[in-house]
């Protein structure tokens, strides 16, 4: 599964943005770009259930990544 078929799969970019309160154009963004924010997680997750499809896996979002134990992430000082 990509992140145009899920859009896709619930509706299209213009469904989905009403559904989340969002502009079509940052629905369609971030369906191009690959990464949908966590942010929205929950809702495609709902909307994935009553469509009767299966939930969006998780890296499709860009939760936070934690560095492996004993190493620093990119961001650390």
């Amino acid at each position: 599964m990509t992140t145009r078929n899920l859009i896709q799969t619930l509706g299209g970019y213009r469904a989905v943005a009403t559904r989340l309160n969002k502009k079509p154009t940052t629905v369609h963004t971030h369906m191009q770009e690959g990464t949908i924010p966590a942010s929205w997680y929950d809702a495609l997750c709902r909307m994935a259930r009553e469509k009767g499809i299966e939930e969006p896996p998780r890296w499709m979002f860009s939760f936070l990544q934690v560095a492996p134990d004993g190493e620093k992430g990119r961001d650390a000082a």
